[in-house]
């Protein structure tokens, strides 16, 4: 399966959003690459930190074309893209090599506006690639508001697909960038990395997912936060 984090907005949560649901894949033991096509090359700095080796990250900021994706899919499971923001011919070539397309939107009205474009080239490529299904992620809600039911239902007017799981916006997703692993990595049983796993069982769902790999393997890094209300708090950085 390849999967496109798309939008021709930045700032939204594409590369935190591949990052995580593509290692949220590979504790399910799927064998997947990631590939940042963002000049930016965030998803490598990420991959570096620690010399992650979860799953493969390939940086190419020039044209793939599908074929080249394609190749890619046939020696593994899921092959994620991170699409820089940008509508243009690299976003094209991205979704037409693409099986589902994900829209990260976070709750504003500058989002809701932007994801205008994007979605015109979506409807523009479904007519020559009708197998690509596209699904709008809310992200970077924040937590106890009001916000993420407003959105929902604004998101409703565009008739496209949005998935029931919602990313709040959480310290855990941030720190856990910093320190070059997932959330689940570090603050494992937290509410970003539940969040995290329910959005990559509604992705699979239907496919045969083998079991998520042992709570033993992860971090202990973990133990540096503890849990609030709503949110994920750092304890202590002095013990790192």
């Amino acid at each position: 399966m390849i999967i496109s984090f798309v939008n021709q907005k930045g700032g939204v949560g594409k590369t935190t959003s591949a990052i995580n649901v593509g290692s949220s894949l590979a504790r399910r033991s799927h064998r997947l690459v990631l590939l940042d096509l963002d000049p930016q090359g965030s998803c490598v700095k990420w991959h570096a930190v620690e010399g992650n080796q979860a799953f493969d990250v390939i940086h190419q900021p020039t044209l793939m074309i599908p074929a080249d994706v394609e190749t890619l899919s046939s020696a593994y499971d899921f092959v994620i893209i991170d699409a820089p923001p940008t509508i243009d011919g690299i976003t094209w070539k991205i979704l037409m090599a693409s099986d589902i397309a994900i829209i990260p939107v976070s709750p504003s009205s500058l989002d809701l506006w932007a994801c205008t474009e994007t979605l015109k080239m979506i409807r523009e490529v479904q007519q020559h690639h009708p197998d690509l299904e596209a699904k709008f992620l809310i992200n970077r809600k924040v937590p106890g508001t009001r916000t993420g039911g407003e959105i929902r239902q604004a998101l409703k007017v565009f008739e496209t697909g949005i998935f029931e799981t919602e990313l709040c916006q959480r310290v855990a997703y941030v720190d856990a960038m910093k320190y070059g692993v997932s959330v689940m990595q570090f603050a494992p049983g937290s509410k970003a990395a539940q969040e995290v796993e329910q959005l990559c069982g509604e992705i699979t769902k239907g496919l045969e997912k083998p079991e998520i790999g042992d709570a033993a393997d992860i971090r202990p890094i973990s133990s540096l936060y503890h849990e609030e209300p709503d949110n994920m708090t750092y304890h202590d950085s002095q013990t790192l």
